[in-house]
């Protein structure tokens, strides 16, 4: 019933009216959801209010309405409350009698490493619980009772966790997510709590949303604050300037560090990493122990290092976190290496920011016995001020470059090249050639012995946006079978 669940879920409320107390089957904040049965939240968007739709839901069967404003001239139960962000999660688990205090939640936040440090802590937490009782929630999908789902957000609203939940025949006994920015500024996430908050690192992204760097460091920063369980636990990589700044605000508290920092609780002293995978040796509280994985690059060795200091956190032993790192041979499109019988390296990776891009040309730069290309470009309709230094950076740490399209939605492709070679110098060898699948080709023919060819900014990703059309598109496809034609013309 509507009053079992706004008490249970302890919601501020500031008036309500209407009459009856309605048997409540799900909850919504989507008009175009709402089915018989449903409460109605109407949450203010960026362009429209949630009220605006009042009417809609109700039309469809809504039985209750939860605004921020009054809704007096309704006949139906409304309920005013100052923030309705806040509602749907807390709701939802009230809804669907989901205690979190009962699952091992992660929660894992920064600009780079979200993806292969949530499958990381995957791997980890199935050291003690059945796979299939292990969920996930990320940028590439959503792994639920063993099945994998595509991802609508990198974060899905805590809300659809708890449907997920309540819908399942029993409860995760662990959950690790990839928690987003825009998930923690817009609330996304109220009604989750966590056991272990990671923190990867901060660097330029999203200044589209959040204007400028100190607003997305306060972003990222409530994930510690407001949602970490009381015996919860921190886990921050204290080499980022801004990790270091949140391990110092935060304390006291259950925080363990990591980095290569003499101050780090987990200490990275030193490492090894090829095109076979990483090595990192770790110092922690008196002992010593080398961690191995098949995952490339040294950023990789911060995400393995995050992952062992999260499961010394979480209580887990030395021996189920090497096993748990043995355990992951690749994250898709995260430096991915497409299988082909060439003499050259071809490398997919996600890479869409300035530090992902130094970070992946860093790591195949020692690697690559030849020339280093870099095929990139940046989305549309996102942070502009990125795309020079996007430009400056292949420049500095690659060979040559072919600046292409990525996901240009509304913006004209050439605009955004234009403000990419902005930052490129004029005697670095570069073309411009907007057809990702032209650039790609231009790639493939002047590689030679030894180059490695880096394909960044949609890793993962089987679409390319234009016009707010999304169309199937697949670097790693597309590289086989170019160059499978290629071989064969």
């Amino acid at each position: 019933m509507l009053n079992r669940i706004l008490e249970k879920a302890g919601l501020e409320i500031l008036t309500r009216g209407g009459s009856g107390d309605p048997f409540i089957t799900d909850i919504c904040y989507d008009s175009r959801k709402v089915s018989e049965g449903s409460l109605y939240i109407a949450i203010p968007g960026t362009k429209v209010h949630g009220d605006s739709f009042i009417n809609e839901a109700l039309s469809r069967g809504a039985l209750a309405v939860i605004s921020q404003n009054p809704q007096t001239k309704l006949s139906v139960p409304w309920i005013q409350v100052k923030n309705p962000r806040l509602a749907p999660g807390k709701l939802g688990a009230a809804l669907w009698n989901v205690d979190l205090n009962k699952t091992s939640v992660i929660g894992i936040t920064g600009t780079n490493g979200k993806t292969t440090t949530a499958h990381l802590f995957e791997k980890l937490l199935q050291q003690r619980f059945q796979s299939s009782k292990v969920w996930m929630f990320g940028t590439i999908d959503y792994h639920i009772n063993g099945q994998c789902h595509s991802a609508d957000h990198t974060t899905p609203e805590a809300l659809d966790i708890f449907r997920f939940i309540g819908n399942s025949s029993s409860a995760p006994d662990g959950l690790v997510m990839e928690v987003s920015s825009h998930s923690l500024a817009l609330d996304r996430i109220a009604g989750l709590c966590y056991d272990c908050a990671v923190w990867t690192n901060l660097t330029q992204d999203h200044l589209d949303f959040h204007n400028d760097m100190e607003s997305y460091y306060q972003a990222k920063k409530r994930l510690f604050t407001e949602y970490i369980k009381p015996d919860g636990c921190s886990v921050i990589n204290i080499d980022d300037s801004f990790g270091k700044r949140l391990a110092d605000e935060i304390r006291p508290g259950r925080c363990i560090t990591f980095g290569q920092s003499e101050d780090a609780q987990v200490r990275i002293k030193s490492w090894h990493c090829d095109w076979n995978g990483s090595r990192v040796e770790i110092l922690c509280d008196g002992w010593c122990r080398t961690f191995e994985s098949c995952l490339r690059g040294f950023f990789n060795v911060y995400n393995m290092s995050a992952m062992i200091a999260g499961g010394i956190g979480l209580g887990y032993t030395l021996d189920q976190i090497s096993d748990a790192l043995l355990g992951i041979t690749t994250v898709p499109g995260r430096m991915e290496r497409v299988s082909l019988d060439a003499p050259f390296t071809v490398i997919v990776d996600y890479a869409h920011t300035p530090d992902a891009l130094k970070n992946i040309l860093s790591t195949a730069r020692p690697l690559t016995e030849g020339s280093l290309i870099c095929v990139f470009g940046c989305g549309g309709d996102r942070d502009k001020s990125k795309r020079p230094i996007m430009g400056s950076a292949v420049a500095e740490y690659a060979d040559q470059a072919i600046v292409t399209s990525d996901n240009p939605r509304s913006e004209r492709p050439q605009k955004i090249i234009d403000d990419i070679v902005t930052g490129i110098p004029l005697d670095f060898p570069h073309i411009c050639i907007a057809d990702r699948r032209e650039a790609i080709e231009a790639a493939l023919n002047r590689a030679e012995k030894g180059d490695c060819i880096v394909i960044a900014g949609k890793g993962h990703e089987d679409y390319q946006e234009v016009n707010g059309v999304r169309h199937h598109f697949n670097d790693k496809e597309v590289v086989t079978e170019l160059f499978n034609s290629m071989r064969n013309s």
